[in-house]
């Protein structure tokens, strides 16, 4: 009776792990061709939990505007704001994946698992310093200039989210030893389980069902803070479960390893700034966008809920397209992580523009979903009237979007995390937040002038990280065995 799969059902065990799809050596002509079997093994588990992920934000959304339409209107910069201060340390921590895969790609399993336990320290020292940037995040929702209702909630939403804001880099290390390797399944059953949970009890909390009080958006936030333990208690299970002790030895690997942890660091941070850079721009636009009435930043906010449809499962195909690419540089298979890229970038493509197509073709029915309901409804014609229009723009920018998005992941993946980093300082704070800010502080346009403007941006970062891929010069890096 042959091995198990680690990830095929979630409590069957054995002494050695079967190598992954990634890591077995295929054959000659599926290395050759595009791969996009290959690429759909990798991709598709972690396309359905961002989609999971996406599916609980949109129904917390939805949940939300159907409570009130201050509590919609706040949902977005809370949370926004909330992400933008954990992202540097998720996308540092989450820069383990990588690691995994190129050890993975040369054949190094106990380093796998050391390298995991590097990320997990640096996510554990990275909460004290989370948790005192509160009351930055404070401040700046106040700084906002929203109204005070929506401002009072957004910094209720933020401060709730933030005491379950520590699960987010442990989540990104604990993942990348199943990401990493190919073993992306897992990755989908513990987000699922955290997601389900999360929506299930935001429902009752926002709405008091069952006996429980009537939280709104306060509750939307404990949801989320309290099902978050729930994906790294699965995985940490997991990682340290009989079926990887014989291979990959994690409780004898539970050690600093100051080569690991100073190459998450010179490759990791660089991805924390780049994914902390682009966050907080938007992070910004979105305060800005505010400034120009709550009938638009509603509709901003709802579009940006719909946009999420987009973006995180691409966020899913990103982390596939960087850990093929790091498991074929660990190969020193630079030829064949390039053609990855190209097929990664396709299918994305593909999945993209079906939705483009539905938000050109049919944006009332999705901003109908976030109809407030009761005495509130009347104000809701003219955030639908603004949305409708914003939701056309979002869909030439989702497809620009894209491509920065797998580009980046390629990218990545090879450790070219310092063009990353320059490119998005460049591309968001010198080309999109400032012309933003004079369009709504001292021009006084209106949200379409942003919008329209927010598509230059996302045309002009797509083309930077495309003709950077097409250089090939993320060919040279060599993070294991080389400089």
């Amino acid at each position: 009776m042959g091995e198990a799969e680690p990830d095929s059902l979630p409590l069957r065990s054995s002494e050695n792990e079967e190598p992954s799809s990634v890591g077995r050596c295929e054959p000659l002509q599926e290395r050759r061709s595009a791969g996009y079997g290959e690429v759909l093994r990798i991709a598709l588990p972690l396309v359905l939990s961002t989609a999971s992920h996406t599916l609980t934000l949109f129904v917390d959304r939805m949940f939300l505007s159907w409570h009130s339409q201050d509590a919609v209107a706040a949902a977005t910069p809370g949370g926004i704001t909330y992400f933008t201060v954990c992202c540097f340390f998720l996308g540092t921590a989450q820069y383990t994946n990588t690691i995994v895969a190129q050890h993975h790609g040369a054949g190094d399993r106990p380093a796998c698992a050391r390298a995991v336990w590097q990320g997990v320290f640096f996510s554990l020292a990275s909460v004290p310093v989370m948790l005192a940037l509160i009351p930055l995040g404070t401040a700046i929702l106040r700084a906002g200039g929203h109204g005070h209702n929506v401002t009072e909630l957004e910094v209720d939403y933020f401060s709730i989210l933030m005491l379950g804001g520590a699960m987010l880099p442990l989540n990104g290390a604990l993942s990348s030893f199943f990401s990493g390797r190919g073993k992306t399944r897992v990755v989908l059953w513990g987000d699922l389980a955290g997601n389900v949970a999360n929506a299930i009890l935001a429902y009752v909390l926002i709405f008091g069902a069952f006996g429980f009080p009537e939280m709104g958006i306060r509750g939307a936030g404990l949801a989320t803070a309290v099902t978050g333990v729930i994906a790294p208690i699965y995985w940490t299970y997991l990682f340290l479960s009989s079926r990887f002790r014989k291979a990959y030895r994690p409780l004898g690997e539970f050690r600093w390893d100051s080569r690991l942890f100073a190459m998450l660091l010179r490759y990791g941070a660089p991805a924390g700034v780049q994914f902390f850079l682009d966050i907080a721009s938007f992070t910004v636009f979105v305060l800005l966008v505010g400034r120009l009435g709550e009938a638009s930043l509603a509709a901003a906010n709802i579009v940006l809920s719909i946009e999420m449809l987009s973006f995180l499962p691409m966020v899913g195909m990103s982390t596939a397209t960087a850990t093929l690419v790091g498991e074929y540089m660990g190969k020193s298979d630079a030829s064949t992580a390039e053609t990855r890229v190209y097929t990664a970038l396709k299918l994305a493509l593909l999945y993209t523009g079906f939705l483009a197509v539905l938000y050109l073709l049919f944006p009332g029915p999705f901003i109908e979903l976030f109809r407030t309901r009761g005495e509130h409804a009347a104000p809701f014609d003219e955030v639908k009237r603004i949305g409708v229009h914003l939701l056309r723009v979002v869909a030439l920018y989702t497809v620009f979007d894209t491509v920065t998005i797998i580009c980046s992941g390629g990218l990545k993946g090879s450790g070219d995390t310092r063009f990353t980093m320059w490119a998005q300082t460049i591309t968001a704070w010198v080309v999109f937040v400032p012309p933003v800010y004079v369009m709504v502080e001292y021009l006084h346009l209106t949200v379409y002038a942003a919008w329209a403007w927010c598509l230059v941006y996302t045309l002009t970062t797509s083309t930077v990280f495309w003709l950077r891929f097409r250089s090939g010069r993320w060919k040279k890096i060599r993070m294991v065995g080389g400089g």
